[in-house]
C-alpha cells in the first residue's frame, strides 16, 4: 500500500517591500491560496506543449506498431503469393515435362513402327519400345549432411539436466560464436523445444517447477526468442565485433551472458519481458548491454549486473533525448557513462543508496537520468538528503509565483544551480528533486497530471527497500510517467502498488512463462503458447505485465484468434481484478475495442461501451477519470465515424454535466467534443456545442477568481468556448468571451503576480 505523500516544509516567507506588492491583501490572498495546497500550476502552455509531444510520440509509435504490423502482413501475404506462385510454376514446368515426354515418346513409337514395316522379313525385330505410362527411374536424393545442431540434445527427461547434456549444449553455444549461424541453431533448436515442450506446458498449464529446472531449454529458449526478435544478421554482428582494452569482443560476451553462474542473458530476457520491451528494440538493448559490459571492469561485471541490464533497457528515445539542459554545447553522459559513474561513486560509498542491492525495475529510474557531468558533480557536492526523507529536495525550492502567473523565466541555462537561486513552479520543483535524486543514486519518478486547479508535477520516489511514496501531489490523482523501457504511458499507481509482494525476485516465474510464451507463439506451439500465458494470469492475477502478456499472446496471429468467449472472460477478469489494481480497467478497454466489438455494428458498438463507461465510473471514480476520457473517445469515435451527430451530443452533453466539478475533466471532455465534430458538422452542431457547454460552464464552474490556478483553468474552458462559437458562426459572441477571459486572467495576474511562497 502507498504512503502518505510527505508533508514537504513550506520555506520561510520573505516579507514583501512596498516595491513589490501593491496591496497588501492581494499578498495574502496568494500566500493563504498557496498554503492550503496550491502552488501547483507550472504553467499551462509549457504543459500543453509536453502533452501535446507526449501525445504525438504516443501517436507516432503506434502509427509505427501498425505500420510495421501492416509490412509484416503483407510481407506474409507477399510471401505466401510468392509461394504459391512457385508452386504454380513447378507444377506447369512438371506438366510440361511430362507432356514433352510424351510427345518424344510417342515419336519414337512411331519411328519404330515405321522401320518394322520397311524392314525385310529376315531381318531380326526391333525392341518394343517401352511402356509410355511407366515412369522414369528417378535418381536418389543426396542427403544433406545434418547440421551440428540436428544432432539429438536431451531437452526432457532425466537426461536433460545431467553433466554430459550441459557439456553438450555448451559445446553448441561455442561452436555458434565460433560460426556464428544463428538462423541454423534457432531452426535446429526449435524443433527440439517443439519436441520437448509438451512435458511441460501440456493441457494447457505450465509446469513451472520442472521448466525451471530444465537448464538447457529455459537457455534455449532465451537465446531462440532473442534471435527472433533482435534478428540473427545483428547477432552475427555482434558476435563478430572485436574487444577493447577492456573485453574480448562480442563472442566473448555472448558466451558469458549464455553460460556464466549469474545468467545474464535470462535475467536480461526477464527484464526485458516483464518492463513491457517491445521486440523491435531488442537489438538496441542487447548491443547497449555489450557496451556496459565492455566497460566494466571484469571482476564488478557480476555485482552491478542489476545495473548493466536496468542501462540496457532504454528505449532508443530515452537514449537520444538531450534532457532540459539548455546549453546546446553541453555534452550530456550516455547511458553508458551514468552507469560507469553510478559505480564509481558507489565504490567510493558517495552515493545515498547500496545501488547493487537495488532491482532492475528500481534502476530503470536511476540510469535514465540525461544530464552533463558538470550537473551530477553539483548535486553530489550540494543536495544530501537521505533516502526516505528525499521528497524534502522538492520542497527546498522558493515557490516563484511570478512564474506561475505571468511565465517569468529567470534561468539562462535551466542548470540545478540557477533553479536553487532563482527559485522555481512545481515542474522546476519536480525536475530539480527527481534528477538530483537520480544523480545520488535515488530512484524517482518524475509525475505530470491536470486537476482542477491545473497541470501540476510531483514526484514519486523509492523511500526504502520496496515503498515507492508521492511527493507534493496535492490530492491529485491523474499522475502519470513515461516506462523509459517500453516508452508506454503508464499511472503512478504502477508503482505506488510495488509492495515486498510483488518484487522483481517475487515475480520471476511470471517473467520466466512470459518469455516461453511468448517464444511458443513464435513457432506455431499455439496451445501451449496460450496455456503458458494463461498460467501467468492465474498465478499474478494484479500484475498488469502478466495481463498485457496475456493479451498480446492470443492476439499474436489472427489464424489462431481464440472465441469471443475467451475475450470475454478475459474482460470479465480484468474488470474484477481491477479492485486491486486500476491500470487493469485500462486492458478491459483495449480487449473489448478490438476482440469484442470487432465487426460490430455501430449501434452494438456504442451499447457496449455505455456499459463500459458507467463500469469504468464505478470501478475507477475519479480516481481514474483518465479510463472513462478514454471510454467516452472511442464511443465518439465510432459515433463521429457513422455521423451521428446527435448521438455526440447526448454523450458529451451527460458527461460534461457529470464532471462540472473537475475542471480538468471537464476540459479535456470538451476538446475532445470538438476534435470528434472536426470539419464535418455543420454550424448547427456547433451551436448546440457551444450553447450548451456555455450554460453548463457558468452555472457550475465560473467562479470570483479567488483561486489564481482555478481560475487559469476557468479561462481555458471560455477561450474553447469561444472557439466553438466560432465554428458556429457567430464571431461576435466569440470575441465577447475572449474578452472577458482575458479580463479575468489579467485581475488575477495582478493580484497574486507579486506574491511567492
Amino acid at each position: 500500500m502507498a504512503r502518505r505523500p510527505l508533508k514537504t516544509p513550506v520555506p520561510t516567507q520573505k516579507k514583501p517591500t512596498r516595491a513589490a506588492s501593491s496591496s497588501g491583501k492581494g499578498w495574502i490572498a496568494a500566500l493563504i491560496l498557496i498554503a492550503l495546497g496550491g502552488g501547483g500550476y507550472y504553467g499551462y502552455d509549457q504543459y500543453q506543449k509536453s502533452e501535446q509531444e507526449r501525445l504525438a510520440r504516443e501517436a507516432a509509435r503506434r502509427a509505427r506498431i501498425e505500420a510495421e504490423k501492416r509490412k509484416a502482413e503483407e510481407e506474409r501475404l507477399a510471401a505466401e503469393k510468392a509461394e504459391r506462385e512457385r508452386l504454380a510454376a513447378e507444377e506447369a514446368e512438371r506438366r510440361r515435362l511430362e507432356a514433352e515426354e510424351e510427345e518424344r515418346r510417342r515419336k519414337e513409337a512411331e519411328r519404330l513402327r515405321k522401320l518394322r514395316e520397311s524392314q525385310k522379313s529376315d531381318d531380326p525385330p526391333l525392341p518394343e519400345p517401352k511402356d509410355t505410362d511407366e515412369p522414369e527411374p528417378t535418381p536418389e536424393p543426396v542427403e544433406k549432411e545434418p547440421s551440428i545442431y540436428d544432432k539429438e540434445l536431451p531437452m526432457h527427461g532425466a537426461d536433460a539436466n545431467s553433466i554430459s547434456s550441459r557439456k553438450q549444449f555448451d559445446a553448441l553455444i561455442d561452436n555458434l560464436l565460433e560460426k556464428r549461424d544463428f538462423s541454423d541453431f534457432e531452426r535446429a533448436m526449435s524443433e527440439k523445444i517443439k519436441e520437448s515442450i509438451p512435458n511441460y506446458a501440456g493441457n494447457g498449464k505450465l509446469n513451472y517447477a520442472q521448466y525451471k529446472n530444465n537448464r538447457n531449454l529455459m537457455q534455449a529458449v532465451d537465446l531462440c526468442l532473442l534471435i527472433r526478435m533482435a534478428g540473427a544478421n545483428e547477432l552475427s554482428k555482434l558476435a563478430a565485433m572485436e574487444g577493447g582494452d577492456n573485453d574480448n569482443g562480442g563472442a566473448d560476451f555472448l558466451r558469458w551472458a549464455i553460460r556464466d553462474k549469474s545468467r545474464p542473458l535470462h535475467l536480461f530476457m526477464q527484464s526485458f519481458a516483464s518492463q513491457e520491451g517491445r521486440p523491435e528494440n531488442a537489438a538496441h538493448s542487447l548491443n547497449l548491454f555489450y557496451t556496459i559490459w565492455s566497460e566494466t571492469p571484469a571482476k564488478e561485471r557480476v555485482k552491478y549486473l542489476n545495473l548493466a541490464v536496468a542501462g540496457s533497457l532504454m528505449n532508443p528515445d530515452v537514449c537520444n533525448s538531450r534532457g532540459s539542459i539548455r546549453d546546446a554545447s553541453a555534452t550530456i553522459l550516455t547511458v553508458p557513462e551514468v552507469c560507469a559513474y553510478l559505480r564509481e561513486m558507489d565504490g567510493k560509498r558517495k552515493l545515498v543508496t547500496d545501488i547493487k542491492k537495488l532491482s532492475v525495475s528500481q534502476l530503470m529510474h536511476v540510469v535514465n537520468v540525461r544530464l552533463p557531468q558538470s550537473e551530477i558533480d553539483w548535486a553530489a557536492e550540494n543536495v544530501n538528503y537521505t533516502q526516505a526523507k528525499w521528497g524534502e529536495a522538492y520542497g527546498s525550492i522558493r515557490y516563484l509565483m511570478e512564474r506561475a502567473t505571468n511565465n517569468k523565466d529567470p534561468y539562462k541555462l535551466y542548470t540545478f544551480e540557477e533553479i536553487k537561486r532563482e527559485g522555481g513552479v512545481c515542474r522546476d520543483q519536480g525536475y530539480f528533486s527527481c534528477n538530483t535524486g537520480k544523480c545520488r543514486g535515488v530512484p524517482a519518478v518524475y509525475i505530470v497530471g491536470d486537476g482542477d486547479r491545473g497541470p501540476h508535477a510531483w514526484m514519486v520516489n523509492l523511500t526504502d527497500a520496496t515503498t515507492w511514496v508521492q511527493t507534493n501531489s496535492y490530492g491529485y490523482n491523474s499522475g502519470r510517467f513515461t516506462n523509459p523501457c517500453s516508452g508506454r504511458s503508464q499511472h503512478e499507481s504502477v508503482l505506488l502498488s510495488r509492495s515486498a509482494k510483488n518484487t522483481d525476485a517475487k515475480l520471476v516465474p511470471a517473467s520466466d512463462a512470459m518469455i516461453l510464451a511468448n517464444y511458443l507463439v513464435r513457432i506455431d506451439c499455439i496451445k501451449e503458447a496460450h496455456g503458458t500465458a494463461r498460467y501467468v494470469t492465474e498465478a499474478f492475477p494484479e500484475e498488469t505485465a502478466a495481463w498485457a502478456n496475456y493479451i498480446k499472446v492470443l492476439g499474436h496471429s489472427e489464424k489462431h484468434l481464440p472465441p469471443v468467449s475467451v475475450w470475454r472472460k478475459i474482460d470479465t477478469d480484468l474488470i474484477r481484478m481491477s479492485r486491486k489494481n486500476s491500470e487493469l480497467l485500462d486492458l478491459a478497454g483495449e480487449v473489448e475495442e478490438k476482440y469484442l466489438l470487432a465487426g460490430k455494428n455501430a449501434a452494438s458498438k456504442q451499447a457496449a461501451m455505455n456499459r463500459s463507461i458507467s463500469q469504468l465510473s464505478r470501478r475507477g471514480g475519479d480516481d481514474r477519470a483518465d479510463l472513462v476520457l478514454s471510454a467516452v473517445d472511442r464511443q465518439a469515435t465510432v459515433m463521429a465515424e457513422a455521423g451521428n451527430y446527435r448521438g455526440l451530443a447526448n454523450l458529451y452533453s451527460k458527461q460534461l454535466k457529470k464532471y462540472t466539478k473537475r475542471g480538468d475533466i471537464f476540459g479535456q471532455l470538451l476538446r475532445q467534443y470538438m476534435g470528434h465534430l472536426g470539419e464535418e458538422a455543420t454550424q448547427r452542431d456547433w451551436n448546440t456545442l457551444a450553447r450548451s457547454t456555455e450554460k453548463l460552464f457558468e452555472k457550475h464552474m465560473m467562479s470570483n477568481g479567488g483561486d489564481f490556478f482555478k481560475l487559469k483553468k476557468e479561462v481555458e474552458i471560455q477561450n474553447m468556448i469561444a472557439d466553438a462559437w466560432d465554428k458556429a458562426g457567430n464571431s461576435r459572441k466569440a470575441e465577447k468571451l475572449r474578452e472577458s477571459a482575458a479580463e479575468r486572467l489579467k485581475k488575477g495576474q495582478q493580484q497574486h503576480g507579486g506574491s511567492e511562497d
